[in-house]
């Protein structure tokens, strides 16, 4: 059974640290894009449908993907895509476009994903939501070792804040306020392991499907 809220991964971004590959393009030890590798975790959870934001020419990177992940070619109609057309503004052009799309379905809560953490386990997406469900907080988040990573879960009371947000920022900014209700949930480290100079894609490229 899937849940209420959907999934939104921001894949929109320049990859202006990691060299002259566009990093969503680069392929773990399996063949698969970094892309795919993210959307085959997002879309195993328990989330309803999924969006993957991209820029205005970042429709090759999703090419790349569906080529190489057989996943995705089933994943029909719950994969959605949608152009964040102000991208070079930085993140919170892709989560503005997120959101938008997020309230479109009038959902309850969405799943805010960053394409460049493949390492993120769709169990761990799947406890996020899980606590959410239970209610009483506004957002959720993993922890590991002390450190707040990534995927995050917004309620839609957050939404209308999250599309404030300006600049090369994403929603982590909102959690400072003390108003927001927040839930932590111990997760592993690939909460924190994002992958966007060369010397990180190198480790990607040695990572196992």
């Amino acid at each position: 059974m899937k849940d209420e809220s959907v999934a939104v991964v921001l894949a929109a971004g320049r990859s202006s640290r990691s060299g002259n590959q566009h990093k969503l393009l680069a392929r773990d030890a399996a063949g698969q894009t970094m892309l795919a590798r993210t959307l085959t975790q997002v879309l195993g959870s328990r989330a309803g449908a999924v969006c993957v934001v991209l820029a205005p020419d970042g429709e090759g990177l999703l090419t790349a993907a569906y080529a190489t992940s057989p996943a995705l070619r089933t994943a029909g109609q719950r994969l959605d895509v949608c152009v964040a057309p102000d991208a070079r503004e930085g993140l919170s052009a892709s989560l503005r476009a997120g959101v938008k799309w997020a309230e479109s379905r009038n959902t309850s809560a969405a799943l805010i994903c960053l394409a460049d953490m493949p390492l993120v386990r769709t169990g761990v997406m799947d406890d996020l939501l899980a606590r959410y469900r239970l209610g009483g907080v506004d957002v959720v988040v993993p922890e590991y070792d002390g450190h707040m990573g990534n995927p995050v879960v917004w309620g839609a009371a957050c939404f209308p804040a999250l599309q404030a947000v300006d600049g090369d920022r994403g929603g982590r900014v909102l959690l400072r306020s003390t108003s927001l209700r927040q839930a932590h949930v111990a997760a592993d480290a690939g909460v924190l392991e994002d992958f966007d100079t060369p010397e990180a894609l190198e480790r990607f490229v040695a990572c196992q499907g």
